[in-house]
């Protein structure tokens, strides 16, 4: 029986490079996407790495898996376009970065049965796809814009913070219209089909498919005692949307209860630091961005996670560290697959009090610590791998191409 042919087009997070990895076996896969390095042009790893002030060299190496050798089209043009703008004209240039990248990713968009996009990287190259008898996919990771603009335009607005992601930035008007045209849309998680069904969007145009966790992330923690200082982790960049000002203001109140802790904030947290300043709370650390290699030494040796993000799709990192074991205090918002006091604790959002509750409630019963932390271990080790993320997607090609 031959194989499906899918394309497969993302012009932003690798996250879509590590499904086709997976993918890769099980269709005829094609990708398309931003810059890949080539060796020729590897000498401007260490300008570019200057510029936004990390190496880029093993994050971008990420993009040339081996398995698609001779599969792997770059559309470069848009991406250092996109570079230009921001870091020397000091400009939001995602709409026509969007708008270049689709109209150029279709001199490879041909001889397929699924076009398979990005949303964002649809533009003028979903109706192409189309044209040529393809069935589409736009695959979206974060909530409506709709539910982004009701929940997040205050947050921004009140910390003098600009905001663009709302139903008045063109960036995300051409988001909705990529999934408008999709025959499925393709999301990561119950939360984020919530978003879309509640503005309209028909129900049974919506797949959900999670994306996986590395398999060198599962059961990391082995011991749930906590000597005297309740070690906390938060992973993922440090902001207003992933709930930052509300962990700031839980923090201060287990300041005043003199409550024995450690916050560590693995992750950027550039764009924060006036926040961070505005409540100084006593005992925090931000490590910056690190590998991610580098951060299973954290999920091993902390007693708690929080994540109290007002707005995701679903968040890689909290999987992660559902997958180590950590007891998670997250929102629902967050996106993950957990159900309240089984395999982790759901606070509202915008609500600090409810972090400080579940946190002291976590540092006083070991019982409940080990049994979130392995019923959440449990939960991504049988139902969130990368090859079941495989096998699901595949199976939504099939119904597709059976219409």
């Amino acid at each position: 029986m031959n194989k499906i042919k899918v394309i497969l087009s993302t012009n932003g997070p690798l996250h879509l490079i590590k499904s086709a990895e997976f993918l890769a076996p099980l269709v005829n896969i094609q990708v398309i996407q931003a810059w890949i390095p080539k060796w020729w042009n590897k000498w401007i790893f260490p300008i570019i790495s200057k510029i936004i002030g990390r190496d880029l060299s093993k994050a971008l190496k990420k993009r040339t898996p081996n398995c698609l050798d001779g599969r792997n089209h770059s559309v470069a043009l848009p991406e250092f376009y996109h570079w230009f703008c921001r870091y020397f004209l000091h400009k939001n240039a995602s709409v026509q970065n969007g708008k270049l990248f689709g109209y150029l990713s279709k001199r490879y968009i041909k001889n397929a049965d699924i076009f398979h996009v990005r949303s964002g990287s649809g533009f003028s190259a979903i109706p192409y796809a189309k044209k040529h008898g393809m069935k589409v996919v736009v695959d979206h990771s974060i909530a409506h814009p709709a539910f982004m603009d009701k929940q997040l335009r205050e947050e921004y607005v009140k910390n003098g913070a600009a905001f663009d992601l709302g139903l008045d930035s063109a960036f995300w008007q051409g988001v909705i219209t990529d999934c408008e045209q999709a025959d499925c849309l393709q999301v990561n998680s119950g939360f984020v089909r919530n978003t879309f069904i509640e503005t309209g969007y028909p129900a049974d145009k919506i797949q959900i498919v999670y994306l996986g966790v590395r398999q060198d992330f599962f059961s990391l923690k082995k011991n749930y005692e906590i000597d005297k200082t309740v070690k906390i982790l938060f992973t993922g960049g440090f902001g207003f949307r992933k709930g930052g000002e509300y962990l700031l203001k839980a923090l201060q109140k287990l300041d005043a209860l003199n409550f024995d802790y450690e916050m560590t904030v693995v992750g950027s947290y550039g764009s924060a630091k006036d926040l961070i300043e505005k409540y100084r709370p006593k005992n925090i650390t931000f490590t910056g961005y690190i590998l991610q290699d580098n951060l299973k030494t954290y999920l091993a040796e902390s007693d708690a996670y929080l994540f109290p993000s007002l707005c995701e799709g679903c968040a890689s990192s909290g999987m992660e560290a559902m997958a180590a074991g950590l007891p998670v205090v997250v929102t629902a918002e967050s996106g993950l697959p957990i159900n309240n006091g089984e395999n982790g604790i759901v606070i509202p959002s915008k609500d600090e009090n409810a972090i400080v509750e579940a946190i002291v409630t976590l540092q006083k019963d070991k019982t409940l610590r080990e049994k979130l932390g392995k019923n959440a271990a449990k939960t991504i080790s049988e139902n969130y791998t990368w090859e079941q993320y495989a096998e699901n997607t595949v199976k939504i090609y099939k119904s597709m191409l059976e219409k």
